[in-house]
Parts: structure tokens; sequence; C-alpha cells
């Protein structure tokens, strides 16, 4: 009875590292306007100033008076940890982004104008540092593996039942989270400076939860590992 108990253990352990690499790797970071008219007139105006095209300016005016009740009330985009990697991989093969990597959809003109301009916000950042972002994109390519591996690690580890796991499951949880941190916090900035001020770029409480069960089984495995011995 007490192997089964402590079998039982391990694999409570391990399902918990699982959960938490499925979490961290699976859920959003989301995109998020509140007020999509405020950002279509911010939009609109930055369209109108930097063009030098008159006939673009006057459409575009034209859409703003009759258009910016089309807009819906709020604009969502959500993108995982793997869908990152996807962009990565359209990135290096194109050398650029397109609205529809980014899942941007379009029902009205107004709209489409709008997708445009953010999508061309986008590649003029990622064009302004491409050396920089070439050598972030491969460290995050090859990142998603080694955070992988990380985990898969810990789990072996924890089936051997060595304390050691934590270290592996609790840098694989950390690493991957704060990869979605700063790609969050980052986007989020260049997104407010170039597009729309009410731009919000946040965690969904799924990768808080992740991280949080990564580094609570973390924590509790070496004391785990204590109470299965004295049950031997």
């Amino acid at each position: 009875m007490k192997s089964i108990g402590n079998i039982l253990l391990l694999l409570i352990m391990v399902a918990c590292t699982a959960l938490s690499f499925f979490l961290l790797l699976t859920s959003n970071v989301s995109l998020k306007i509140n007020d999509t008219q405020a950002m279509g007139k911010e939009v609109i105006n930055r369209v109108v100033q930097e063009s030098d095209n008159s006939n673009l300016k006057i459409g575009v005016k034209l859409l703003e008076d009759t258009g910016l009740e089309q807009l819906p009330k709020k604009y969502k985009i959500e993108m995982s940890y793997a869908d990152l990697y996807r962009l990565c991989e359209k990135y290096n093969e194109k050398g650029e982004l397109s609205t529809k990597d980014l899942g941007l959809t379009s029902k009205t003109k107004l709209e489409e104008i709008i997708n445009d301009y953010l999508i061309k916000q986008i590649n003029n950042k990622l064009d302004e540092k491409s050396e920089e972002i070439s050598h972030v994109i491969t460290i995050y390519e090859y990142s998603i593996f080694g955070v992988g591996l990380l985990f898969l690690l810990a789990a072996i580890l924890i089936i051997l039942g060595r304390a050691l796991a934590s270290i592996p499951l609790a840098i694989a949880a950390l690493g991957s989270f704060a990869a979605l941190w700063i790609f969050s916090n980052e986007a989020m900035t260049s997104l407010q400076s170039r597009v729309y001020s009410g731009i919000l770029v946040t965690l969904s409480s799924n990768i808080w939860l992740g991280l949080i069960i990564g580094l609570g089984t973390a924590i509790v495995w070496p004391f785990l590992i204590k109470i299965m011995k004295r049950i031997k």
C-alpha cells in the first residue's frame, strides 16, 4: 500500500509538470482595444498625416465621417507561445508579417485600413531592428525546444525520485513565462506609441496558473521526496 501511495504521488507530480507545460505553451497573450472608435480616429489621423496622397486623405476622412460606428465596440487578438513560434517561422520565410498571419479580418473598408496600418507599424518596427530581431527570433525558436526538454527532464527525474527535478522545472516555468512577459510588454509599448495609446497586451490567467503550478511543484517536490522516503 505504501508503494502504491508513492506511485500515485509521483504520477500527480508528473501530471502537474505536464499541466504547467501545456498551460504555458498553449495559453494566450491577448491584445485588447476597448474603444475601437477612438482607435479608428487616431489611426485615421496618422494615415492622413503620413500620406502625401490627397485622394487617400479625402477617402479616409470620408470613412471617418461615415464608418466609425461600423467598427466592433471591442477588438481582441489572442496568441500563444506556440503561435509566436509560428509567427517567427513566417517572418523568417517572408521577411515580413501579413494581416493573415496575425489572424486579422475585416468586414468593412475602415477595418481593412486599420488592420493594414497596424501590420504596417509592426513590420516597420521589425525592419528598424532587423538584425536584433533576427537574433531574438533564433533564440526564441530554439528556446521552445529547450523549454520542452527541460519539462521532459523534470518529469523523468521526478519518476526516478530525484530532488534535482526541481531545478529544470523551475527554470522551464520561469523561462517560458518570462519570454511571454517580455513579449507582451514590448509589444504593448511599441503599439501604444505607434498605433493607439489604448492598446493593452496582457497575459491570460492560464499563463499565470501554469507558472504557479510549475513553481509550486518545483518547491513541493524536494519535501515530498523526504516524506516518501519516510513512508518506505
